[in-house]
């Protein structure tokens, strides 16, 4: 870093506000952008709900999507909330989507209340990091959290993670207010509007118990070092206290009573926990940071470049801190707050706990990546909103030409909707009423909502235990307590469902998988010979339609054995 540099970042640090951008002139195109920000910024959320709004319409309901909306469609809110502990997500999207979707039940209006929420953040992302950075950096983040591939693609799902990111931001923007706020009025009334989005953040996902822990210790840090007004630092404690009983309510009511079934859920990311036996710590964490930063941005060399302005911002931070001293630093101590929710999170699974990870598990992590890395790219370009403006433009374009997609074992295309239309059309047109339809688990989510048809209501408990069985729409379907059928488990998954449902040699089984994964139509030929001459239907790479017949042995057999 230049001197040029951290003088610039030192000069801007000292100003009134803390810290805004170096002064411009009136004229030209950065005193115009500078005079019409909020309207530029509000255009660049714009875009980005269009964004949000296109990727939402584009895809087909994945396996959790689809299992969420099965959660959520019950006869009675109560009932939705009953059904939603068994998942391993807080309750509060599905009592969210539970109301919104008596307004509609397409892919479009379930994801809508994340579409929404998405883009909000983006507002309340933009609002904080002028307040703490000033404009250029807010420019530049705005963009970013509009344009991230990874926030478009959670921001068009039926998730909580948007819901999650609305709160953060939500949060972090009226925790800045109420620091900076010196009427005790004013800033106890920041310090209630941030408790409500905390509550709201952790009521969205679990993973926000990282987020609450780095707020928490970084507010009392600030308390520590600054005069915050008595009664606001008794509410915001009193707040605390209230998270901590929110958390004691859902641990007691939801987090107990799945404890055996979050361990397979974990099995997944065992590559994101340290193991001590055989690991290298600082192999470890350079690869899973890289891979959180690649995650959010979706291309290699932007994900590189942001870590690497994200490192050298929180240096440049807590340099700046230190340069200030005294009483000054103490008003801030914004480098910890950057640094503690990745060491949370590293910390966690270090111990096992939860997974540090480049997914959607570790989101939370991107408004404090994105912050700290707008910083620092609005100090190298001199606090020039029409320079950060077309950095962060840049920057945001080049994941528009990578192939990577968010999902992992999601094959790029074969998401689309048209692709899961064209495969309930063809079980409809080739399979006869009363047809056996065989599904894993995952298969079975997103065929209940296209092919029952999403007003179908099935029992919260419905796929509990070994297999399970429903009516659907004039056709019987079987639905195996296996997340996914591959060669290695299918064989005895078939003789066991033919021997239970009573199937005769000669009868007809159709297998249907989507979701993740490879599925048996493309593996089976290639480990077994007597399936060469299978024919699945596929739509794309990740839907199949698969006929089997039942052998005499209750075996599955190729339709044509001799081809």
């Amino acid at each position: 870093m230049s001197s040029g540099v951290i003088d610039q970042i030192k000069a801007e640090a000292r100003r009134e506000e803390a810290p805004v951008r170096a002064a411009v002139s009136g004229g030209g195109i950065d005193g115009w952008l500078e005079a019409h920000l909020n309207a530029v910024a509000l255009l660049v959320i714009a875009g980005g709900l269009v964004a949000r709004i296109f990727a939402a319409t584009r895809s087909y309901l994945n396996p959790d999507e689809a299992l969420h909306y099965l959660i959520l469609n019950q006869p009675s809110a109560f009932q939705a909330y009953k059904a939603s502990l068994t998942n391993a997500h807080p309750p509060l999207i599905y009592l969210v989507v539970y109301a919104w979707h008596f307004l509609g039940r397409s892919e479009l209006m379930l994801r809508l209340p994340s579409v929404l929420a998405g883009t909000a953040f983006c507002w309340f992302a933009f609002r904080w990091i002028k307040k703490i950075f000033g404009s250029a950096a807010a420019l530049i983040g705005v963009i970013l959290c509009a344009f991230s591939p990874a926030l478009i693609a959670l921001s068009a799902e039926l998730r909580a993670y948007a819901l999650l990111l609305f709160g953060c931001g939500g949060a972090l923007y009226f925790l800045a207010r109420a620091m900076e706020e010196k009427a005790e009025a004013k800033s106890l009334r920041q310090i209630l509007w941030f408790t409500g989005f905390l509550y709201l953040a952790i009521l969205s996902h679990y993973s926000a118990a990282f987020f609450t822990l780095a707020l928490g210790l970084y507010t009392l840090a600030r308390i520590a070092d600054s005069r915050l007004p008595r009664k606001t630092a008794i509410a915001w404690a009193a707040g605390q206290a209230g998270a901590a009983a929110i958390y004691a309510i859902l641990y007691v009511t939801h987090i107990s009573k799945i404890r055996s079934s979050i361990v397979s859920w974990g099995m997944p990311f065992d590559a994101s926990y340290f193991h001590w036996d055989d690991g290298n710590i600082l192999v470890f964490t350079r690869d899973n940071t890289v891979n959180v930063f690649l995650f959010v941005f979706g291309q290699r060399i932007v994900a590189t470049s942001m870590l690497v302005f994200f490192l050298a911002g929180v240096a440049c931070i807590f340099a700046r801190d230190m340069a200030l001293g005294g009483e000054a630093a103490g008003s801030r101590r914004l480098g910890i707050l950057f640094l503690l929710p990745f060491a949370a999170v590293w910390g966690a699974s270090l111990a096992g706990i939860y997974p540090y990870v480049g997914s959607r598990h570790t989101v939370f992590l991107a408004p404090f990546a994105i912050a700290a890395a707008s910083f620092l790219i609005a100090a190298v370009s001199r606090q020039k909103l029409w320079a950060g403006l077309l950095i962060a433009g840049a920057l945001m374009a080049a994941p528009r030409t990578s192939t990577k997609i968010v999902e992992s074992g999601m094959n790029a295309g074969s998401d689309s909707l048209p692709l899961m239309t064209g495969a309930i059309h063809f079980m409809q047109e080739s399979i006869p009423r009363g047809g056996l339809i065989l599904a894993d688990y995952q298969s079975s989510l997103p065929l209940t909502y296209y092919l029952c048809g999403p007003k179908t209501v099935l029992p919260w408990d419905t796929n509990r235990g070994e297999y399970s069985r429903f009516d659907c729409n004039g056709y019987s379907v079987d639905s195996v307590h296996v997340w996914k059928l591959s060669p290695g488990n299918f064989a005895p998954q078939f003789a066991h469902l033919a021997h239970s449902a009573g199937l005769k040699p000669g009868e007809t089984v159709w297998v249907f998988q989507s979701g993740w994964g490879t599925n048996l139509g493309t593996e089976l030929p290639k480990q077994e010979t007597k399936f060469r001459c299978l024919a699945p239907k596929n739509f794309g790479k990740n839907i199949s339609v698969t006929p089997f017949v039942v052998g005499p042995d209750f075996a599955a057999s190729a339709p044509s054995p001799g081809c």
